[in-house]
């Protein structure tokens, strides 16, 4: 099914406009401001029985009142109006229609069920697509379409898909903060008509789109997604958030989007069988996301630790096997060479490596850890690194301009490790030390080096691509 005009329309309406000074997001000037900023190249149509003039644009008092085609219809009027307009859509040709209103089938009133069916029913009898209701719509930087006039300006690789407005603008604020940016994202509410498969099957063919992403809380066609689940994940990685995994999360679903959750346990089995990432936070999608997009899939579950002392190094050993993965002895051979020039006092070498102040670039220990990554490049018994940085200890005791040398150090042990390294940038009980991560992060993005907020959830991230890595080559050994 062709979707390009609901990304790419030549123009559209918004229907639902106001004159007023006093706007929020649900008054569909937020759409009109949005699009100013991403430099929507068509024509703009508000629509409004009074206004003559809304943001600088001519009004119209009816849809059909407006000459030529319209490629995309945004609706934001109340629930009690959608139905008259969804015959001016139909009358006037609109390709695509976006519903924002919410109080239909998510109620689970009988009356409001059938106001969303004749809306569906109309829709479908004229021609028109639909894409919610109770749903924000679409972004889509390239096309000039947002619903916001925070989102990011420049386009990504990221095509998402959301069956919640909210969640689906907090991941694309909190993951541009991460680097990420996005090709085209949907939040489709309740499914009317367009489904989490129609979605899937346009980005898994979208150029644009490198890497997939979805929030959703329960799929109509189940049978439909997972068989283009299957076909799109060895080409594409498809990263999926459910909601509704317990009994009340499946009742808050099906009030927040009348999606029926469905069972976790069948879940859990069809995403190891369609080959989905399936994660459990929003935390976990976006950096998974990032991981995807920066590092190679490791090759093994056997990780060296750098960074850590006493109890910490026991911790993350602990959160590490918890995660299927595993922190082995290194080689003899590593060992002996380390032992070279790493003082046994006050540092150990085994594995997780505690051996920070020799990896801080001063004096004689320039070069300790590029030596250091070399060793464990070499080391048949390693296949990726957590590197559990400090820099706000090594700013603290060594002032800002170590802190950069230590910084680049660990961009050139990347560049020369061969292997994925995932940096854990834990958070600090300090304010200012956290304003000081905030622009250690922003700094490594500017590398285009994903860092990780903790640990945990870099040895979470590392076993996500570790299993979607060995679900690839499985696929490929059944070709």
């Amino acid at each position: 099914m062709e979707l390009g005009r609901l990304f790419h329309p030549r123009n559209f309406a918004v229907i639902g406009a106001t004159p007023k000074k006093q706007w929020t997001w649900s008054s569909g000037n937020a759409w009109i401001a949005g699009s100013f900023r991403l430099g929507f190249q068509g024509a703009i149509y508000p629509v409004h029985p009074e206004a003559e003039i809304i943001l600088g644009l001519k009004a119209y008092a009816s849809l059909l009142d407006i000459p030529g085609e319209i490629d995309l219809a945004i609706v934001t009027v109340p629930l009690t109006s959608t139905l008259q307009v969804m015959k001016d859509c139909v009358r006037k040709g609109v390709q695509f229609v976006h519903i924002l209103a919410a109080g239909f089938s998510e109620t689970g009133k009988k009356e409001y069920v059938e106001i969303e069916q004749n809306l569906m029913d109309t829709a479908k009898k004229g021609g028109v697509r639909i894409i919610g209701p109770n749903c924000m719509g679409v972004y889509c930087p390239e096309g000039g379409l947002s619903w916001s006039e925070t989102f990011p300006t420049h386009t990504g690789p990221i095509g998402l898909f959301s069956q919640s407005g909210q969640l689906a603008h907090i991941i694309i604020e909190k993951g541009s903060q991460q680097g990420l940016y996005y090709s085209k994202v949907i939040s489709f509410g309740n499914a009317g008509d367009l489904e989490a498969h129609d979605f899937l099957n346009y980005l898994a063919q979208d150029e644009k789109t490198e890497i997939i992403a979805a929030y959703l809380e329960g799929i109509k066609d189940g049978r439909a997604f997972f068989e283009s689940a299957k076909r799109i994940t060895s080409k594409k990685p498809l990263v999926i958030w459910k909601g509704g995994q317990t009994q009340g999360g499946t009742r808050a679903a099906q009030s927040h989007t009348a999606a029926i959750a469905g069972s976790q346990t069948i879940w859990n089995v069809m995403c190891k069988q369609a080959g989905i990432i399936n994660v459990q936070t929003m935390e976990e999608l976006i950096f998974t996301i990032r991981g995807l997009q920066c590092l190679s899939l490791p090759k093994g579950i056997k990780i060296a630790v750098l960074g850590g002392a006493g109890g910490g190094s026991v911790t993350m050993t602990d959160y590490a096997e918890k995660e299927g993965l595993q922190v082995p002895h290194l080689t003899d051979e590593t060992i002996r060479k380390m032992e070279e020039f790493v003082a046994l006092e006050g540092n150990s070498i085994k594995n997780p490596l505690d051996i920070l102040p020799i990896t801080v670039p001063t004096g004689a220990e320039k070069e300790n850890m590029i030596r250091i990554a070399e060793l464990l490049r070499d080391d048949s018994n390693i296949d990726a690194m957590i590197f559990n940085a400090s820099p706000a200890w090594v700013f603290d005791i060594y002032g800002r301009p170590t802190m950069y040398q230590y910084l680049k150090l660990s961009i050139e042990v990347m560049n020369l490790f061969e292997k994925p390294l995932f940096i854990a940038l834990p958070k600090e009980d300090d304010v200012k030390k956290d304003i000081l991560l905030r622009e250690v992060r922003s700094w490594y993005n500017d590398y285009d080096v994903p860092t990780f907020p903790d640990f945990r959830l870099a040895a979470r991230i590392l076993a996500n691509m570790k299993r979607y890595g060995d679900y690839l080559a499985y696929s490929k050994s059944r070709v």
